[in-house]
């Protein structure tokens, strides 16, 4: 598997995010799953909405590529604070992941546990708090953790 994570960003903190879950994600799957004969690119964006940019899911055969291209507004993710962004980033990542694993069967590759893969790295992103302290578990929770730093 050839497993890729890019941002297109006009504000917010979704590239922050993107970055971290890149940092965690695409060593790990590329190497636990490097069997698997797929290549995905996901893609997070946070344009203004004048742009009109719709989310999409694509796999193209003839390249074996599979895309999901995920698309919020600039105008609503800097209303929040980055914890709620990263929330909302992971539940629209991992409702897009499923859909398009629903969709699109490759062999070898098993959706639940790669999902329970991707969940469970990206809970082993750290975060350093302003009292000094380290957090994990902070992506893909069922809710908004109101107990870290609201900007961390």
């Amino acid at each position: 598997m050839d497993f890729s994570i890019v941002s297109d960003t006009a504000g917010a903190r979704v590239d922050e995010l993107a970055s971290e879950l890149t940092h965690a994600l695409e060593s790990n799957i590329n190497s636990k799953y490097r069997n698997v004969d797929v290549s995905i690119g996901i893609a997070f964006r946070c344009l203004p909405e004048s742009y009109g940019r719709k989310s999409f899911i694509r796999y193209t055969k003839k390249d074996n590529y599979l895309t999901i291209d995920m698309a919020v507004t600039v105008e609503e993710y800097e209303k929040m604070y980055k914890v709620e962004q990263r929330y909302y980033l992971g539940n629209l990542f991992l409702e897009f992941l499923n859909r398009a694993l629903e969709k699109h069967n490759f062999e070898g590759l098993e959706k639940e546990m790669f999902i329970s893969d991707i969940k469970m790295w990206a809970r082993e992103i750290p975060l350093k708090m302003d009292n000094g302290s380290t957090k994990l578990c902070n992506w893909f929770n069922e809710e908004v953790d109101w107990s870290v730093d609201l900007d961390k």
